[in-house]
């Protein structure tokens, strides 16, 4: 009996037992196992193990081997406010889960999305979690904090500023290298919460001074940080850079649309030549049939290497549809890259959230005066919810225009399905094709003039998955649709909420009266 990393001897006086159940009970009773278990069989034919169905399936002196189940570890988020009332109206949304085709419902078909295995880190807290600092430190606060409490005096600073920075900016580094102007404010704001006696008298805020020491800090720790060859700094160092780069500040790589894993190191026991060739396994597995696992597991693994092609190298989208078509093939795999990268579920994320603003949308829409009102109007009264809740969906269409953007900058309708074949989208850098035959649509993405994706069901998916692409291929939005993205990614997914264009937020105030 295999029971790792040990060999044991099961002796069975009475002989193989005539059901599973007795022989489990047998080992569990003769190694004394506490946890559950299963059991295989090594098969002569295939000299591997097999899951063991029947005791009809072993002999005299086989070798069985016992199998303990992978302990899932889950991480728990405090649920807000805003998110109870959410989900309270809005379709529940399992987030354990994805779909592989999503309509009213999210689809039919459901597959489990596998453990995550890439080096992940944590999305920016809404309360930043001041950490424990040094015993002396602590020792100085404490004091501080009753004086502070006794007569209101204040600490002086600079005797302690160090130590708490440092301590400040390997706690910032768990959740992001390149915080913002915005998070960093939030940082040194919850700094004061916690320690009132840290305020500086001649600041009105009280916190400016400790924002600019923490700026340059954490600029020092990424300068030190690369020089371990943290590749997520290390990318921005003058060696890296094209020579008509060479500059500090210029074509800086960091996260821009909150993602999450940016650039993560590559694995322990792991480099570039060893994922090189997981790809290339990669490629032989998507042939077979039913392999889904596997394929799964290959591209979670290869993950490390896909984000490092496409923020150094920076590919064309023909190059990377070349060395990974299957993302051409599979929704499910865009979105699995999503979570990746940004820990959240793209599609059920996104088709929740548009459905809980429809209605309100729908009623600013309405409101709307004046001709960009009648416009709105008239895309309105084209809408038929009791005929198809994809209509509803269409409310993107009236989102575009509302944003002062045009609608024809992000799709372009064709009459036949053949002329999505033409040289016609190849001058299309970024579109939603809407193909029309026989009263059927089919919606397809196009990306640098390569269709590398179609069969999508609706527009409001289609929008999803374009989402996606950008977050995977590393791309920046267009500038003539860059409220519609921001939208997209601020006002449906929740992505880097601290900070919107006075367009959208005029908007999200709007919503929320």
């Amino acid at each position: 009996v295999l029971i790792e990393p040990e060999i044991r001897k099961l002796i069975l006086p009475s002989g193989i037992p005539n059901t599973l159940d007795e022989l489990r009970k047998a080992v569990k009773e003769e190694f004394d196992i506490t946890d559950d278990f299963s059991l295989q069989y090594k098969d002569s034919d295939f000299n591997d193990f097999f899951t063991l169905t029947s005791t009809d399936q072993i002999q005299h002196k086989d070798t069985i081997k016992v199998v303990f189940p992978s302990p899932i570890v889950l991480t728990l988020f405090a649920k807000t406010d805003e998110e109870s009332s959410i989900s309270s109206t809005a379709c529940p949304v399992d987030d354990a889960v994805l779909h592989e085709s999503t309509s009213t419902s999210f689809g039919e078909s459901v597959i489990i999305a596998p453990p995550q295995s890439t080096p992940s880190r944590l999305p920016w807290p809404h309360d930043f979690p001041i950490p424990s600092f040094s015993p002396e430190v602590d020792v100085v606060l404490k004091k501080a904090m009753e004086d502070y409490k006794t007569d209101g005096s204040l600490l002086n600073v600079q005797i302690v500023k160090r130590d708490i920075n440092e301590h400040l900016v390997k706690a910032i580094y768990i959740y992001t290298s390149y915080p913002s102007r915005i998070q960093i404010a939030s940082v040194t704001e919850a700094l004061i919460r916690k320690y009132p006696c840290l305020k500086e008298p001649g600041s009105l805020s009280g916190f400016h001074g400790w924002q600019l020491s923490l700026k340059y800090k954490m600029a020092d720790y990424r300068r030190r940080l690369s020089k371990f060859g943290c590749p997520e700094v290390a990318c921005n160092t003058l060696k890296k850079k094209n020579p008509e780069d060479r500059k500090p500040a210029k074509n800086v790589k960091k996260p821009r649309k909150a993602e999450v894993n940016y650039l993560p190191p590559y694995p322990a026991r792991e480099n570039q030549e060893s994922l090189e060739q997981e790809r290339v396994d990669l490629l032989t597995e998507v042939k077979k049939r039913d392999n889904t696992i596997v394929v799964n597991e290959k591209m979670s693994k290869t993950f490390v290497l896909r984000r490092h092609e496409v923020v150094e190298l920076c590919p064309s989208v023909a190059e990377f549809k070349e060395r990974w078509s299957i993302f051409a093939c599979f929704v499910f795999q865009i979105n699995e890259e999503f979570r990746r990268i940004t820990t959240l579920h793209l599609e059920p994320k996104f088709m929740k959230m548009l459905e809980f603003y429809t209605p309100k949308l729908l009623a600013i829409f309405t409101c709307k005066g004046g001709v960009l009102g009648r416009r709105l109007n008239e895309k309105i009264d084209s809408m038929n919810p009791d005929k198809n809740i994809d209509m509803m969906r269409d409310v993107v269409r009236c989102l575009i225009c509302y944003l002062g953007e045009k609608e024809d900058d992000l799709i372009q309708e064709y009459n036949f399905v053949l002329q999505c074949d033409n040289g016609d989208i190849l001058q299309h850098i970024m579109k939603i094709a809407i193909c029309k035959r026989d009263y059927q649509e089919d919606f397809s993405i196009i990306l640098e003039g390569m269709q590398v994706m179609a069969g999508l069901e609706n527009l409001a998916r289609a929008c999803a998955v374009l989402l996606g692409l950008t977050y995977a291929l590393n791309l920046t939005y267009p500038k003539e649709l860059r409220h519609t993205f921001e939208a997209f990614q601020k006002l449906f997914l929740e992505l880097d909420v601290c900070k919107f264009s006075p367009k959208l937020l005029t908007l999200k105030n709007k919503l929320m009266t």
